[in-house]
């Protein structure tokens, strides 16, 4: 795009304004998206907490928030010394989230909700808990 020397300021942001929507718009869908991911209870790639660290620092927050709510739940369940120990963590861990649903029902606790349900199934399809007894 060429700017005229003569050209006002005023016409030349509007000439950018397209530009700048589109920028905006896929900013929005990222984000859209990795939310998402969160509310699945996926992990987050390294690449999409640096996106949301520049673009929404209070989901990346969020965000690093489960991640260790999550290791630390992981670290739990590999520490379980039978199926039933595990089992009964999950259940012990969900009820303390649902403890927190009745004052008040938030995204952040159906993202932590469903991490720790993905995190569980992920380990009971591990080595380690079909080696438990």
């Amino acid at each position: 795009m060429n700017i005229k020397s003569g050209q006002p300021i005023s016409e030349y942001l509007k000439t950018m304004q397209p530009y700048k929507d589109a920028r905006e718009t896929k900013d929005e869908s990222r984000v859209a998206s990795i939310r998402n991911t969160l509310m699945l209870g996926k992990k987050l790639r390294t690449d999409d907490l640096d996106y949301l660290q520049r673009h929404d620092p209070n989901l990346h927050q969020q965000a690093m928030s489960l991640s260790m709510e999550r290791q630390s739940y992981e670290d739990t369940l590999q520490h379980s010394r039978s199926k039933a120990d595990a089992n009964y963590y999950n259940t012990f861990k969900l009820m303390q989230i649902a403890g927190q649903l009745k004052q008040g029902g938030s995204e952040e606790l159906l993202m932590r909700t469903n991490a720790i349900q993905e995190a569980h199934r992920a380990f009971m399809r591990s080595s380690k808990y079909a080696s438990l007894g």
